[in-house]
């Protein structure tokens, strides 16, 4: 140290070196902080025109096709892309809804204009197939009158490894709410409209997802989940099963019922499907997640309407598609399955015990 420099100089020069430091770190944190605000402006900014062009498509494919008097049908309306449809398709003058729920108190809240006809809450529990067969028929008394316009049912209701045991009807909650109601309502509906000769068509969306990929469904596992045990993975199980089913039922629910059933995905959608996935206390904490890598659900609900809405919708039956893009015709593209389909359609037959309830209809 040289001689002219003492100890209180030393630190000195020691502290401004550390407080410049300070300085610049500082300096590049607000630089860093700012990237990171605009950032995530910039993104939000891009989710808000993407639901704006979302909404804006939604409403022109429902002007095309609504008519004088829209009557439209969906399940779990009271979040994610059920609440996105209602609230877009009831703000049409011509659209009346009938929402099936499980919450009767958040549909009020939500809906508390319910009083004025125009929009009807019906209660619905997808874990109790007679409550199936009940709002089954509350459908049916919706869509056959009035005067000439749209019908559209949406199968959208859904879940993903939810908590609990076996439902009454000793099935396993995934795949009673993501298969079978939808498939009882569906061919509970047919009978219906056939036994009284409905010819006013209508239009049936079910809410598939490209997960069914994933699936291992096969007769072992139907058997497996007959005896109330569950696969790896349900959700896509039960998905699949929802395609084969309509692969093989498409054609005849069309040229007998007037019924023109549609596959759809919503993608990955920023909803509440994934809450069991992840510890409750921490699920909130993964919506800045969720907003920048899924789709909005204003955009999850073009792509599931669409596919009821489109000019083609009822010149064709069973495809699967995303939005107005048709990914596959499951009649012809899986014809190979057919064998495998039927055998999950005699299965849900038997666990919905479909005949013994469609048999007042039919006589």
């Amino acid at each position: 140290m040289p001689p002219d420099v003492g100890a209180g100089q030393l630190s000195t020069a020691v502290a401004t070196a550390a407080f410049a430091g300070l300085g610049l770190i500082g300096k590049a944190c607000v630089v860093a902080g700012a990237t990171a605000v605009g950032g995530c402006c910039v993104l939000t900014v891009r989710r808000f025109a993407r639901v704006a062009v979302a909404r804006g498509r939604l409403h022109q494919l429902l002007a095309e096709c609504a008519g004088e008097d829209a009557r439209i049908v969906i399940t779990g309306a009271t979040n994610g892309i059920g609440l996105e449809l209602a609230n877009q398709f009831r703000r049409h003058p011509a659209v009346s809804l009938l929402l099936g729920c499980r919450d009767m108190k958040l549909a009020a809240r939500l809906f508390p204009e319910g009083v004025d006809g125009r929009v009807r809450v019906v209660h619905l529990e997808l874990l109790d197939l007679d409550s199936v067969q009940s709002f089954t028929d509350e459908v049916h008394d919706f869509l056959r009158v009035g005067e000439p316009g749209l019908r559209l049912l949406v199968n959208n209701a859904g879940v993903m490894r939810p908590p609990g045991g076996l439902t009454a009807s000793r099935l396993d909650p995934t795949w009673q709410t993501n298969f079978f109601s939808p498939f009882l309502l569906t061919e509970l509906l047919a009978r219906r409209r056939t036994t009284d000769r409905v010819k006013l068509p209508m239009r049936i969306v079910q809410v598939s997802s490209r997960l069914e990929r994933r699936s291992e469904l096969s007769e072992e596992l139907l058997e497996r989940v007959s005896r109330g045990e569950v696969g790896e993975h349900a959700y896509a199980d039960s998905k699949r099963a929802l395609m084969l089913w309509t692969s093989v039922r498409a054609q005849s629910l069309a040229f007998r019922g007037a019924a023109y059933t549609h596959c759809a995905t919503p993608g990955m959608v920023d909803s509440q499907l994934g809450r069991h996935s992840v510890h409750p206390l921490l699920w909130p904490f993964t919506k800045p997640l969720r907003m920048l890598l899924l789709r909005s659900p204003a955009e999850g609900a073009l792509a599931v309407a669409a596919a009821g809405l489109r000019p083609k919708a009822m010149e064709t039956f069973g495809r699967y598609l995303d939005g107005e893009t048709e990914l596959e015709d499951l009649v012809l593209e899986r014809m190979g399955e057919k064998q495998f389909a039927n055998k999950v359609l005699k299965w849900a037959t038997t666990a919905t015990m479909l005949e013994q309830r469609a048999d007042g209809y039919d006589r």
